[in-house]
């Protein structure tokens, strides 16, 4: 009986998203660059079973400098939410112990404080000027 080249693909898929995930989780910020520049990953691609994704991975073990990369690509979906029903916000706070990144995250997520303001370009105009 032949595979099926669906299922290899599949199962291709799943690894490179675990290596991407692994390398979130150990805050290794160069190889999370190097897997970013891969087409094939995606960036919000949840756990089987845990739905956690690299940005709740990295909320969650406090990986600043991994989060602030995942952040800065533009991609991340902060509204996902995990098997448990969290957002990488607020596991950033429960699991990271973090309020800071929370903050930050539920900004980000919502549109509004600092980390809306950072996230700006010089000279960009807002709503309110």
């Amino acid at each position: 009986m032949a595979n099926n080249p669906g299922q290899a693909d599949d199962a291709e898929r799943r690894r490179l998203h675990a290596a991407f995930l692994e390398a979130v989780n150990i805050g290794d910020v160069d190889k999370v660059r190097q897997f970013l520049a891969n087409a094939a990953i995606d960036i919000n691609y949840a756990e089987p079973g845990t739905g956690l994704t690299a940005l709740h991975i990295a909320a969650g073990r406090n990986a600043v400098a991994v989060l602030r990369l995942l952040v800065r690509t533009g991609r991340c979906d902060l509204g996902i939410r995990d098997a448990q029903g969290r957002t990488a916000a607020v596991v950033a706070v429960t699991v990271g112990r973090s309020p800071a990144v929370g903050r930050y995250l539920a900004d980000l997520q919502h549109g509004a404080g600092i980390a809306v303001l950072a996230q700006r370009r010089p000279g960009e105009q807002t709503d309110s000027g």
